[in-house]
């Protein structure tokens, strides 16, 4: 009785460590780094005016609108610091009324930032139909 209770006790343990050596490993995954922004420069670096600017945050439904913006000139805004963790942006305006809209894509977090101070988001209409954004200190 006894050797059979040791045998099952013996089958049990081999079930536990089989199922242990056969579960996934779990990869722990970091946080994401983040950095605070507090406000946003919107350049226009086009011979001619741009209207209905705007950066979007479609995770949060965040965004950041400048009506008119002349030629070769800048819209800039401050806010209460918001934290950005990489979320996807979409940047849209318009040309002589055409919309233009750069579809969602990432901001990367330059490596030589300061994660302790707060950034400018500066958003750049640098061509005909041609947007994009970056972190500055």
């Amino acid at each position: 009785m006894i050797q059979r209770r040791n045998w099952l006790l013996f089958l049990f343990l081999l079930q536990v460590i089989l199922l242990l050596a056969c579960a996934p490993a779990q990869e722990k995954k970091s946080e994401p780094t983040g950095i605070e922004i507090d406000g946003v420069i919107i350049r226009n670096e086009l011979a001619f005016p741009v209207t209905e600017v705007q950066l979007l945050v479609p995770r949060s439904g965040n965004f950041v609108a400048c009506g008119n913006i002349m030629a070769r000139s800048q819209c800039s805004t401050r806010f209460p610091s918001r934290d950005y963790y990489a979320n996807k942006v979409i940047i849209s305006w318009k040309e002589y009324g055409q919309p233009h809209s750069t579809g969602p894509f990432v901001i990367k977090i330059p490596d030589n930032v300061d994660l302790e101070r707060p950034a400018l988001l500066e958003v750049i209409i640098f061509n005909i139909g041609q947007a994009g954004a970056k972190l500055v200190q």
